[in-house]
């Protein structure tokens, strides 16, 4: 998975919503709506921000922004990332102010798992590269999953050497700490 990837599909998730909304009938309606959209399309910028810049820690950070001020609330395992969440913010276009409530609650649960969670899947994602590099066509009929370094990979290989291979392949990757093999 892309490092952007997730901003971008942040931002055509809130643009969707946004255009799924009901046509205004009056000017003051329309004049409404206009604001709401700008302040939804700068939430959602913020948002992407600060995934990009804060990674999982930004994951528990909502925004809401009303005019030129944007609020953040929610947690962050890491200090720093609490005032950095604030010069983020203020680097968005349209946001002159930020109300920052976000506290820090140290690394346990929730942040600990998005952590994890972004390592299993970047590691998922570079075995099913090799994968597809080095056995080829084959790897589409393998399913990999990786926690915390460990990978199964489940599938029906018509031919057993292509999932000796596979095998082999994926115990050499860094990172991998032991491979089930799922494969028929």
């Amino acid at each position: 998975m892309r490092k952007n990837s997730v901003p971008v599909v942040a931002a055509a998730l809130s643009l969707a919503w946004l255009l799924q909304a009901p046509p205004a009938n009056a000017a003051d309606k329309s004049e409404a709506a206009s604001a709401e959209v700008s302040e939804a399309l700068k939430a959602t910028s913020v948002t992407a921000k600060l995934i990009d810049k804060l990674g999982a820690d930004a994951l528990r950070i909502k925004v809401s922004v009303s005019g030129e001020t944007a609020t953040l609330s929610g947690e962050v395992a890491k200090s720093p990332s609490q005032g950095l969440a604030e010069q983020v913010a203020l680097s968005v276009e349209g946001i002159k102010k930020v109300d920052n409530k976000v506290t820090v609650k140290e690394a346990a649960g929730p942040a600990a798992a998005s952590e994890a969670s972004v390592s299993n899947v970047a590691l998922e994602m570079k075995v099913k590269a090799i994968l597809l590099t080095e056995v080829g066509t084959n790897a589409l009929k393998i399913e990999v999953e990786v926690v915390d370094g460990v990978v199964s990979l489940r599938g029906k290989l018509d031919n057993p050497d292509s999932a000796k291979a596979a095998i082999e392949k994926t115990r050499s990757i860094k990172g991998v700490k032991k491979v089930v093999n799922l494969l028929s």
